[in-house]
């Protein structure tokens, strides 16, 4: 069954790579980077709720798209029947997993055409229904977290089996897997895709990565990790060997004449499906071995099948999923280095290039250091592959870039990535979201402790001394309570995102399929006098 999970991986590559892609290129015109208006007036909530009916009634009927791929209720209704068919338990209603089931779909129903704020955020009453919203998808994700910390130490104690075996859930898998390729093709990439290609493009062109670049600092094309960037040279060079400018030049005036010309979109589509392949790879591998064939091919069918891959949001863009290289890359290469656990010197090595394709890996440093830690030789073997991984990637990432700004070399890369991710100026002063522009107890909890360090605000500061305290927790573990306990670390990491606040499922999503569907440990005694 692996060899036929890497020959549909290889066909899927070779479809992707017969996709067509438009001879005419395209100029790039503007490197924007977003800004937002102060939020309106308030509207009391009991006057928002008055509003609801009519609001309700004037949406239905409206389309929100023809094809599958983009027909969000298509997708939400496919997601249910696969939780369905993989993984629910029909003999025991009851059974915890199944409650963790409805949650994680729950959050996903909470997605459907989430991105409809954007056009009314000026709008009071769209306020107060976004804002609703927005609570609900952290108070769901909050209680995810919890169940999960709380079933490393309190495991259901009922045996979980799929219900079909291979023959079933095999196809379904492969299935779901063609649709997610063909979900990435015929979707227009976020616009963290887009801006990284460029990025890409600028590397490819310049021998430099966009941290410091005359022409794209301060933009969100300078603000994700350095492997991402370079995993788009590739996909770059096949679909354009000749390059899409002759020169390369620091400024080029993009806004007067068409003088520099994006490249291929297809680039970061192929992109994001790689990677999306190493996932799915991973994530059959460590399930395979954690639980046997029969619950591999069942999480693989839950997580391509999933929303948060296939995608809801929108009818043109959605929240999250396999348009989003952001989103699908990092958690791919962290599914690899859960895969290779049993081989600390490359997990260490993974994670550190899971830290390179988008920095929140970095805090799951701790619980991979607890992990280890009462097996001194594994730990030294992990220590020294994520050192060296992390020298090369971190002097490259020095060699390769430049002071701009006035700043420093690290400044620069700091002010480039983090700084504009939580920016006041740009991501920072987001509405869309739990956090952004809200006052009260949200905004004492997103306000710095020390004057311009975002990276101090109370609620940061909670999911640092969290993500530290998972050290301890990983201690002595299973690989399946192991794997809660990177979901956890995952969730955390999202849930203080001030932009689009917890909608990052895909970063957590596959781990806690592997902890909630693969320990096999018997319930923990009851106290006699509990």
């Amino acid at each position: 069954m692996r060899a036929a999970l890497l020959l549909v991986c290889g066909l899927a590559i070779g479809a992707a790579g017969c996709a067509v892609e438009p001879a005419a290129r395209t100029p790039l015109k503007q490197l924007y980077t977003p800004h937002y208006a102060p939020p309106p007036p308030a509207e009391p909530a009991l006057v928002s709720l008055g509003k609801l009916p009519a609001r309700f009634g004037a949406s239905i009927g409206t389309a929100d798209g023809s094809s599958v791929f983009s027909s969000q209720a298509a997708v939400l209704l496919l997601a249910l029947a696969v939780m369905l068919i993989a993984a629910f338990d029909f003999s025991s209603l009851g059974n915890p997993r199944n409650i963790d089931l409805l949650l994680m779909q729950a959050i996903g129903w909470c997605f459907y055409d989430i991105l409809g704020f954007l056009d009314r955020l000026h709008d009071p009453t769209s306020r107060n229904y976004m804002d609703w919203v927005f609570t609900a998808i952290v108070l769901l994700s909050s209680t995810l977290l919890v169940r999960a910390i709380r079933r490393v130490y309190r495991p259901v104690g009922i045996t979980w089996r799929p219900a079909f075996g291979p023959r079933v859930l095999a196809p379904l898998a492969i299935f779901l897997l063609v649709l997610d390729v063909g979900a990435a093709l015929s979707r227009v990439p976020d616009d963290a895709g887009y801006f990284v290609n460029i990025g890409g493009q600028r590397l490819r062109e310049r021998l430099k990565l966009p941290y410091g670049d005359p022409l794209l600092t301060a933009t969100p094309a300078a603000a994700y990790g350095p492997l991402l960037y370079l995993a788009h040279v590739p996909f770059q060079v096949a679909l354009a060997p000749q390059g899409m400018n002759l020169e390369s030049p620091d400024r080029p005036p993009i806004e007067a004449a068409d003088v520099y010309f994006e490249p291929p979109i297809l680039a970061t589509k192929l992109c994001a499906i790689a990677f999306h392949l190493l996932g799915v790879f991973a994530l059959f591998v460590a399930a395979r071995r954690m639980k046997g064939q029969s619950a591999a091919w069942a999480l693989a069918a839950l997580y391509c099948g999933s929303a948060f891959v296939l995608g809801v949001g929108g009818s043109d863009y959605s929240i999250g999923g396999i348009t989003f290289v952001s989103h699908v890359a990092p958690a791919a290469v962290t599914l690899l280095a859960f895969a290779l656990i049993e081989r600390p010197l490359w997990s260490g090595a993974a994670l550190a290039a899971a830290v390179g394709v988008l920095f929140y890996p970095v805090f799951m440093v701790p619980a991979w250091l607890g992990y280890y830690w009462t097996n001194r030789g594994q730990l030294k073997r992990f220590v020294l592959g994520c050192a060296a991984a992390s020298l090369v990637i971190g002097g490259s990432v020095l060699l390769l870039s430049r002071p701009a700004g006035g700043r420093g070399l690290v400044s620069t890369i700091v002010y480039d990535t983090i700084g504009h991710q939580e920016s006041p100026e740009a991501y920072g002063s987001s509405p869309f979201g739990f956090w952004g522009q809200r006052g009260g107890a949200r905004g004492w909890l997103m306000s710095p402790l020390a004057a311009g360090q975002s990276m101090t605000r109370p609620v940061v500061v909670g999911f640092f001394v969290f993500a530290a305290g998972m050290f301890f927790v990983a201690r002595r573990n299973t690989p399946a309570q192991f794997a809660l306990i990177v979901a956890a670390v995952a969730m955390g990491a999202e849930l203080w995102k001030i932009h689009a606040t917890a909608t990052y499922v895909t970063w957590y999503y596959p781990f806690l399929l592997l902890g909630f569907f693969c320990d096999d440990r018997p319930a923990a005694p009851r106290s006699l006098n509990g």
